[in-house]
């Protein structure tokens, strides 16, 4: 039986992503998140309102997000909890700049979106940018014949509720191709007919 739920945040898991932006006082900077969804070429996130990354994304209008590894950690927590520093400074994590946005694209993330805000929309205290994605660059271990080794990228998921949040990692070595178990289920339906 399902019971409602008071609480003031649920993260049911969602990657953590370094967020890249050009920065009027840094340069350039970062800052950790994890809340963010794609469609084709669309990207959105959503951002504090009151956060430094929120007010230069809307001032400069791109920014990269970079999905890093599990040997990150410590690099995500600072990026996450330092706000208002220059992080690339606190953490020595290094970046070439965007081939077509001035943002930086991290060197040891293996997966980057280089995007283009189209649209801001303001709900409560956050702000959400529906971007562009502008370029997908991946390092080429997780391409091979054109098509994206999902099943050798390992992201890390936030989740947890307002009581606690903890980080999970994919380490098991199962992956099921989408649609195989559909086609498996019919497959087994028509011999038991």
């Amino acid at each position: 039986m399902k019971q409602v739920f008071e609480t003031q945040k649920l993260y049911y898991g969602f990657p953590v992503f370094f967020l890249g932006y050009k920065d009027e006082k840094w340069g350039y900077n970062l800052t950790t998140s994890s809340s963010s969804y794609t469609l084709g070429h669309m990207l959105v996130i959503g951002l504090f309102s009151g956060s430094n990354a929120c007010r230069q994304i809307q001032k400069h209008g791109s920014f990269s997000l970079n999905l890093p590894l599990e040997s990150h950690m410590l690099e995500i927590e600072q990026c996450g909890f330092n706000s208002g520093r220059d992080k690339f400074d606190l953490t020595n994590l290094t970046y070439q700049q965007g081939l077509t946005l001035d943002v930086p694209l991290l060197d040891d993330c293996p997966l980057v979106l280089e995007c283009q805000v189209e649209e801001v929309v303001e709900f409560e205290q956050y702000t959400n940018f529906v971007a562009r994605i502008v370029h997908r660059h991946v390092d080429e271990k997780f391409v091979v014949d054109g098509k994206f080794q999902s099943q050798s990228f390992n992201p890390i998921f936030y989740m947890g509720d307002g009581k606690e949040r903890i980080y999970r990692y994919l380490e098991e070595e199962r992956s099921d191709k989408m649609g195989s178990i559909l086609k498996a289920a019919r497959k087994n339906q028509r011999k038991s007919r």
